[in-house]
């Protein structure tokens, strides 16, 4: 099916930052070269996802040139900011895709996305104890994996612990939107069609991304998944720069305004997902201010969604503005002695656990909550 390509585009730490230092030019180069390997590879059977932000609107310029009928391909989560609806109905061959599930009705039978992935699949399985999942919870809860082995990355920060609590947080919070409207109708695209993508990601985006690129470099060959990231050694400056140098259109919700109010509203550094509540614990000015005044209805409108009759305005107030109001030592240990004690009666009993025996040698018991001076201090 493919052609036979040995993946030379490994590389070190060392060579991704002597890269990201090359000159624009060679950059260009580097890409359109990467692009013509993958297009090699995939006989010609590759796509261009296009997701009308900065990043993908510079490697479809770059792609066209050398394939100027290369169809892009932008999903249409329901979860998109109306600028980018406007920007991508202005850019030639775009074919649209739609999720089966609309962003409304996936908060209504999930919950909201709130915090990050990690955290809300957290929050998941803690509020929905059942007989299959108890390993994963005592992760979650202790930092005990079920080899006993710990592990305190996975350990849920006790600043969430109220989101677990169905007294305290009567909304679900879930990471599962993206899966539904965005991923689905790619990987149904890619099985209708038998395409493979071509996308704008970079290595300067995360930690996650830079390892990932430096595992297999641009081309992504040994999977059953081919995918291209030939835009990885770009930096931000290096996309504005192209942009500039080109006199390309992008979309204007990278561009400053004031609003009727007066209210200076600086450009978006990323766009995403309009309604994504991920990440907004960590923000300097929230996205959703912004939104407030650059686009009053359609905020007006997010904010109307319900889940078990929530309003996303009031669960966001209760997670990112009031959960202060829980930040106690006695209420962590409440939250915490209540989803410790669901896992009483499971096919992996917390009491075997070696959190449990550290309790039992510090003569500190688990329904009393715990403190500190241990690993799974509070």
């Amino acid at each position: 099916m493919f052609n036979t390509i040995t993946n030379k585009n490994k590389t070190t730490y060392e060579e991704l930052k002597q890269k990201q230092s090359w000159s624009l030019w060679k950059k260009v180069e580097h890409t359109r070269k990467r692009i013509r390997e993958f297009v090699q590879f995939t006989n010609g059977k590759a796509y261009l996802s296009f997701s009308g932000g900065l990043d993908s609107t510079v490697l479809l310029h770059i792609a066209r040139l050398d394939y100027p009928d290369i169809v892009a391909v932008f999903c249409n989560t329901t979860n998109e900011d109306p600028e980018i609806l406007k920007f991508v109905r202005t850019v030639d061959n775009v074919k649209t895709l739609y999720p089966k599930m609309k962003l409304k009705e996936v908060i209504s039978k999930y919950g909201f996305p709130f915090v990050s992935k990690k955290v809300s699949r957290s929050i998941t399985d803690l509020r929905n104890p059942h007989k299959d999942n108890p390993n994963i919870r005592n992760l979650y809860l202790t930092g005990y994996n079920r080899k006993g082995i710990f592990a305190p990355s996975w350990k849920l920060a006790k600043k969430w612990y109220f989101l677990m609590d169905k007294e305290v947080t009567k909304f679900d919070i879930t990471s599962i939107c993206c899966d539904i409207l965005k991923k689905e109708p790619m990987k149904r695209f890619q099985k209708e069609t038998g395409l493979f993508p071509i996308v704008g990601t970079t290595a300067d985006e995360g930690q996650d991304r830079e390892l990932n690129y430096i595992k297999y470099g641009c081309n992504i060959y040994d999977s059953k998944k081919p995918k291209s990231r030939p835009l990885s050694i770009w930096t931000n400056q290096d996309v504005w720069d192209y942009i500039k140098i080109n006199d390309l259109n992008y979309c204007s919700l990278y561009n400053d305004f004031v609003s009727v109010d007066g209210i200076f509203v600086k450009g978006e550094a990323r766009t995403g997902c309009v309604a994504c509540g991920m990440g907004c614990s960590l923000e300097d000015v929230n996205r959703f201010d912004s939104l407030k005044y650059r686009n009053p209805k359609y905020y007006k409108n997010i904010m109307s969604y319900t889940n078990n009759g929530v309003t996303f305005e009031e669960a966001f107030k209760h997670t990112f503005v009031s959960f202060s109001d829980f930040n106690t030592k006695e209420n962590y240990l409440k939250f915490l002695n209540n989803a410790l004690s669901d896992l009483n009666g499971c096919n992996v009993d917390f009491h075997s656990t070696p959190v449990y025996k550290e309790m039992q040698e510090k003569n500190i018991s688990p329904l009393a909550g715990l403190t500190r001076g241990s690993k799974w201090d509070i």
